[in-house]
């Protein structure tokens, strides 16, 4: 699967486009800008609190980690979008398309576009294994769908990796986490797209994050007694995963 090659925008887009970033609010971490009848994506360093920084660390390293992250990518052939113009404190992005975490939750597109959607998904997180990397945080917002190619967004943690088969474990155990917590129910859709990852996997992926949940069984029953205080889409999202695990063992 070759990485969809979207049109380079002309000098007229260029001086257009950073015409729309100056114009943009200069607070947005993240905006979108149409310029000469395309759209774009302008990102720029998170603003965060003393406690957010403590907690998420430094926005403008997160920032060059994942601008640094989108080149290195795009030079290695993956599906990423590639950087049409960047200055020191932003860069720009063509628009992909809707990300999967809308086109899931969205009732416009139908369940053969979800299936294909979501198995281009777990086939582009195979293929960037495959290369020797991981994502760091690959949830389903971050995967965006034209109709025909997957385009990966939102490298902040890219590069921050020590054991690389740790990282794509965590990888996959977090896909599944998020495509169970997005539809907020068990759908035929993701059990296939899982089932591909497992089938493509040469690696030892699948198999590393069913032990890992073996490990981890204890988190169910506790997801189970907290979702009874607090309704959230994340602790049944728990609870799926585990009983999707248990089925397949």
């Amino acid at each position: 699967m070759q990485s969809v090659k979207p049109p380079c925008p002309d000098a007229r887009d260029i001086h257009d486009l950073r015409r729309a970033v100056r114009r943009s609010p200069a607070g947005h971490r993240v905006a979108r800008v149409e310029v000469n009848g395309r759209a774009y994506w302008i990102k720029r360093p998170e603003n965060l609190s003393l406690r957010w920084r403590l907690q998420k660390g430094n926005p403008a390293r997160a920032f060059e980690r994942e601008r640094k992250g989108l080149h290195r990518l795009r030079e290695l052939g993956m599906p990423v979008p590639p950087i049409v113009d960047e200055g020191p404190d932003y860069f720009v992005t063509p628009d992909a398309g809707p990300s999967l975490a809308a086109l899931c939750r969205s009732p416009d597109f139908t369940h053969e576009e979800r299936r294909t959607a979501l198995a281009q998904a777990a086939r582009t997180l195979h293929r960037l294994h495959e290369a020797g990397l991981a994502h760091g945080r690959p949830n389903l917002k971050d995967f965006l769908w034209d109709g025909q190619h997957i385009t990966l967004i939102d490298l902040e943690r890219f590069g921050r990796i020590r054991r690389l088969h740790a990282a794509q474990v965590i990888d996959f155990i977090i896909f599944a986490l998020s495509c169970f917590a997005v539809a907020n129910r068990s759908l035929p859709q993701i059990d296939q797209a899982l089932y591909l990852y497992r089938m493509l996997d040469v690696r030892g992926v699948y198999d590393a994050a069913s032990r890992w949940l073996h490990c981890l069984r204890w988190l169910d029953p506790l997801a189970r007694r907290l979702r009874k205080c607090r309704n959230s889409r994340d602790l049944s999202a728990v609870s799926r995963l585990f009983k999707w695990w248990r089925e397949r063992s």
